[in-house]
């Protein structure tokens, strides 16, 4: 009877040993399954920050155009002012020549008369 109880209790300790394994087993499952579901979120966050991304890109891009655009049309303004200027200038240099021969003809005028 001592060696059947002693089985009886070496089956209970084996039972108890396989539960807690059971229960360890368990809780690595839902771990494994938290992690999973875990990597998917972070999955898909993932995905979300390369979408902004590509769109902050394509949006970069684009401004960097617009900016190279209007730089060019300022360069360009820049350029013809600076023509326009240098023209009038000029132009005003002439007239400055001319109205001073009309002045000194009109003192040569005034000392004939």
């Amino acid at each position: 009877i001592g060696e059947d109880q002693q089985m009886q209790a070496e089956i209970e300790v084996l039972k108890n040993a396989l539960a807690d394994k059971h229960s360890q087993l368990l809780a690595m499952e839902n771990a494994c399954l938290q992690e999973s579901d875990r990597q998917v979120e972070l999955e898909d966050s993932i995905i979300a920050w390369q979408d902004k991304y590509e769109r902050l890109y394509e949006s970069h891009k684009r401004v960097q155009k617009v900016n190279q655009n209007l730089e060019d049309k300022l360069l360009k303004l820049v350029d013809r002012n600076s023509g326009e200027r240098a023209q009038l200038t000029s132009d005003v240099a002439t007239l400055s020549v001319r109205l001073a021969q009309a002045n000194y003809n009109i003192q040569n005028l005034k000392r004939e008369i």
